[in-house]
């Protein structure tokens, strides 16, 4: 039987198929064979179905894996277009905002709007620069989204999408929300594809830009739609979509923007970007900027070690930062040997460790290597900064420099960056002191001050200080090989690292569009609003107010009240009445060098006095050339000035030198006089015209020296060589009246002690005239924004109309030479300026601060303005006039001053000369002998000076500088609108 016969075709068919057989069992003595049921067969076609199956899914798996890397690289490619299309969108928006050069500084809403849409009739002065690009216009565009269509419209590579081929300017799209969109002025550009020529379409990337201004008027949306134009299933390219806010303003985006040479001497430290356009390279003394060591001249081991180090710089900084990076193939390999013993102790000094970790070497690693006495990193100031902070209970090691050391330790105060920062100064000295004036960051959960916490004001200097000579760069008009050619290398002129800076340390050959050029011409109606502001009583009433007298008694005041007493004096100074030139109580007047207590000066001034008073929204008249002492001024103050300053002796018309045998300043050149009017004006201008009859009898004078045509009588004039006569200028006329003295014109104000609340703002003369334009602040003078004693009090503080303006600017005086500090300024001195601060040079020593930006306006020119003879000729030295911030020397281009560095020590100090009368001033020079009866007067010290750029000031409107765009925080977004 079947079943038995294991033999038979049933056992060979499985047999043959390959299935197992179950051996049997002996059961009851028999053999049981196990039921064979098909098992193998079923369990075989499962594995058939299952491997199948996954084949089959393999199948679909890869393939939607081809088609999601396929799509994963269409939505890359459409979003790097996108990100393409911002880039460029971003561009294009600044190409055509710095095309439009804009007098009105308040970019606000309206304004931007206004722009934006070309609607300029009301916005004042504007200029349209042509197209940095250089594409072609019909004409110029009449505002800012014309400008931005007309760059567009010059795109090659165009891709027709949305029905648009060239750039439109239209309402907003369909949906947009107008309470976040204008509703027109959008401007929506073609398709630009990114493909090179011959590509073909469904092989290419694009993107569409939409410029949409937003309905707060001063930001502009870039939204951009990325493509990649591949064809998809769908038969529609895939898109990508991003947008950014950009907002619309005017800024200048340096520190410091200088036509003449900018000096940054000892204890300055500058925060910001510099700007010098100086290019009159090959003069002497033509460096375009000078930077002094903070840390040279201390000590002359540390010298020595500055010295190793500044030899190394010069042949190993590669990116001329003024340091020496740790680690880098060249930079490294330069820095110099730490075993080198240089006090003798027959021990290494390690003077060239990077102590601070910052991955570098500089100059203050190795001042602190020399200093840090305990090798604790860190290095101690003198008890009387240490006092009250968390290094009080250390032992000094650095006490030679308190101003230096103070400097450092208090740059960057808001070191969290939490926009708080600084102290309480009840004093109003400008140091914080611990007795009773608070640090402002206090942090209640932990009972510290975080900005102490990193190293401000915590009594050391050390790595949290993070110090620096600039913290940002410097560009140049000039090119790296053009100075090198004209003043050889110029490694040993900068001194001090330059770290911080948007791209290299050093930059040159800089374009006007990244640094501007700012002159009288550039500045226009710059300060208007100011000078409004100053609407107070006039001058003469106000002096008159304080002194308690009437307006009319002021010409024969004579000042009886003794001096200490802080009441309101006046010392007078009369009119020249004679015609000698001098005021008619010279014999009585105050009378000073200037520049005050310059080794240098070019003149004197006889002046009046005016001490202890308040003045409030005043005009101070041409002519005046006033000493304030310890006066106070509460708002705006309008300095008068003739603007029509051009004639070439304009600066020597009322010179005065010193006459030794009256002992007291008299003329340089005595005058001649014509005319029935013998006063002051001079004479009626038909009188001294060459070719008028003169009677001898109106010759009241005749000049030594003539220095025009007037003072030459016309029956004198054959007697004159013809040449020498047509070589002489014509007559100075102001208002129908010949001019002899300027200084009537003009005014040379002295701000001694005294203390600016609010803004001092000047008329704008066209020439720059150091000698007659000039204000000096000397003494503990002091700018405020608001009173320091009442700061909530309406009688100390400015009008609360005018403080909008006042913060723009502390300072406002175009072609005006201005300096900060004298030429030994005491230590009391404290200046601190805020806002744009323009003047035509400026220098500042001693103690000052200056938060916002130096806009100088005067560019020295050989053979212009005061840089020529009454021929035209060129005359001195275009590089003497700078603008420098700390001690300077005639050996560094500053004419009018001392090098400390050069200056001689007696009795262990350096002194700036011999003082003859006992007025604590300098009379005769320390290089001289000393005088019988004088006493030496000390060098009180190079105080300190930061200049700290404020990227948040809003200008002065007049001064004509371009329109900017800068990046909303946080903006960024993607998807669609």
């Amino acid at each position: 039987m079947a079943a038995r016969d294991s033999n038979g075709e049933v056992g060979r068919a499985r047999r043959a198929c390959g299935l197992i057989v179950r051996v049997g069992r002996a059961v009851g003595g028999r053999v049981r064979t196990a039921k064979r049921r098909g098992v193998a067969s079923v369990l075989a076609m499962m594995f058939l179905i299952m491997f199948g199956s996954l084949v089959a899914a393999m199948a679909v798996v890869s393939r939607g894996n081809i088609r999601t890397a396929e799509t994963h690289q269409h939505v890359l490619r459409a979003m790097g277009a996108a990100e393409t299309g911002m880039r460029v969108a971003e561009a294009r928006l600044g190409e055509a905002a710095s095309r439009f050069v804009v007098a009105k500084s308040t970019i606000d809403g309206s304004f931007a709007w206004n722009l934006w849409m070309g609607n300029t009739g009301s916005l004042g002065t504007i200029d349209v620069k042509a197209a940095p690009s250089g594409h072609d216009e019909e004409g110029e565009p009449s505002g800012l989204a014309e400008a931005v269509a007309n760059i567009h419209a010059a795109d090659e590579n165009i891709v027709e999408l949305n029905g648009l081929s060239a750039p439109v300017i239209t309402s907003a799209m369909a949906g947009a929300d107008l309470t976040e969109y204008m509703a027109d002025g959008w401007v929506m550009t073609p398709a630009i594809s990114l493909g090179e020529e011959g590509d073909a379409l469904n092989t290419v990337a694009a993107f569409q830009i939409i410029y949409a201004p937003l309905a707060n008027g001063t930001d502009i949306r870039a939204i951009v739609v990325g493509y990649d134009l591949a064809q998809t299933a769908g038969g529609e390219p895939v898109t990508r979509t991003m947008m950014k806010d950009f907002r619309l303003a005017k800024r200048v985006d340096h520190a410091i923007i200088s036509p003449s040479r900018i000096l940054i001497g000892k204890n300055v430290h500058v925060e910001g970007d510099m700007g010098a356009r100086y290019s009159d390279i090959n003069q002497d003394n033509g460096d375009p900027v000078v930077i002094r060591s903070d840390f040279y001249g201390i000590d002359p081991t540390l010298d020595a070690k500055l010295e190793d180090l500044f030899a190394q710089l010069e042949n190993f900084d590669v990116d001329q930062d003024n340091r020496l990076r740790v680690g880098h193939p060249i930079e490294g390999a330069g820095i110099p040997d730490n075993s080198e013993d240089y006090d003798g102790d027959a021990s290494p000094d390690n003077a060239f460790v990077d102590i601070t970790g910052d991955g570098y070497v500089d100059e203050f690693d190795v001042f602190i290597n020399h200093y840090d006495t305990n090798h604790d990193g860190r290095v101690a100031l003198s008890d009387a900064l240490r006092y009250g902070t968390p290094s009080d209970g250390l032992a000094a090691e650095f006490t030679a420099d308190d101003d230096l050391a103070l400097l450092i330790d208090s740059l960057s105060p808001d070191r969290n960056r939490n926009g708080v920062s600084g102290f309480t100064d009840l004093n109003g000295n400008g140091r914080w002191d611990p007795a009773d004036e608070s640090l402002l960051d206090y942090d209640t959960r932990n009972s510290t001050y975080p900005d102490q916490v990193l190293g401000y004001r915590d009594g050391v200097l050390d790595a949290l200080d993070q110090y620096s000579k600039v913290h940002g760069s410097i560009g140049f008009k000039i090119t790296s090989a053009g100075w090198t050619a004209a003043q050889g290398d110029y490694g040993d002129k900068l001194r001090g690292p330059i770290t911080g800076g948007n791209g290299a340390p050093l930059q040159f050959g800089v374009s006007d569009d990244d640094l501007p050029y700012i002159d009288v011409d550039t500045l226009g109606e710059t300060g208007e609003e100011l000078r409004d502001d100053a609407d107070g009583a006039s001058f003469e009433q106000q002096l008159a107010d304080n002194l308690g007298v009437s307006v009319d008694a002021l010409a024969a005041y004579s000042e009886a009240k003794p001096d200490g007493t802080n009441q309101p004096r006046y010392f007078r100074l009369d009119p020249d009445t004679d015609g000698d030139g001098l005021p008619d109580n010279y014999a009585t007047a105050y009378y000073e060098k200037m520049p005050f207590n310059s080794p240098n000066y070019t003149d004197w001034y006889y002046r009046p006095v005016i001490e202890n008073m308040t003045f409030r929204d005043v005009q101070i008249p041409r002519g005046t050339n006033a000493l304030f002492v310890n006066c106070t001024f509460i708002g705006v103050t309008w300095v008068h000035s003739y603007p029509l300053n051009n004639h070439p002796h304009w600066s020597l018309y009322g010179r005065m030198v010193w006459d030794a045998a009256e002992g007291h300043p008299a003329p340089a050149y005595p005058r001649t006089v014509y005319g029935d009017d013998a006063g002051e004006d001079g004479t009626d201008a038909p009188s001294m015209l060459p070719g008028s009859a003169i009677p001898p009898d109106q010759l009241l004078l005749l000049a030594d020296e003539p220095l025009d045509k007037g003072d030459i009588l016309d029956s004198q004039v054959g007697a004159f060589d013809a040449g020498d006569y047509a070589n002489l200028p014509d007559p100075l006329l102001i208002e129908g009246k010949r001019v002899t003295d300027t200084k009537l014109y003009a005014n040379n104000l002295r701000f001694h002690d005294c203390l600016v609340v609010g803004s001092i703002v000047s008329d704008t003369p066209e020439q720059y005239t150091h000698v007659r334009n000039k204000m000096q602040f000397t003494g503990a003078t002091r700018f405020q924004q608001k009173h320091p004693e009442f700061p909530d009090d309406p009688q100390y503080n400015p009008e609360s109309d005018d403080v909008a303006e006042i913060i723009k600017s502390s300072m406002l005086l175009p072609n005006y030479s201005v300096d900060i500090g004298a030429f030994n300024s005491p230590n009391s001195q404290d200046v601190q300026l805020k806002g744009a601060v323009i003047a035509g040079v400026l220098d500042v020593r001693g103690n000052a601060s200056i938060d916002g930006a130096l806009l100088l306006t005067f560019a020295p020119t050989a053979g212009a303005g005061p840089l020529r003879d009454f021929l035209g000729n060129p005359i001195g030295n275009p590089a003497n006039f700078n603008s420098s911030i700390g001690y300077f020397g005639p050996e560094d281009g500053d004419e009018e001053s001392l090098d400390p560095e050069t200056l001689p020590i007696v009795g262990g100090d350096r002194i700036v000369g011999w003082d003859t009368d006992g007025d604590g001033l300098a009379d005769v020079s320390p290089f001289e002998a000393q005088p019988p009866g004088s006493t030496a007067v000390p060098f009180y010290g190079y105080g300190k000076v930061t200049l700290r750029f404020d990227p948040n000031m809003i200008l002065p409107d007049g001064v004509m500088l371009p329109m900017s765009i800068g990046a909303v925080s946080g903006s960024y977004r993607e998807g669609k609108p």
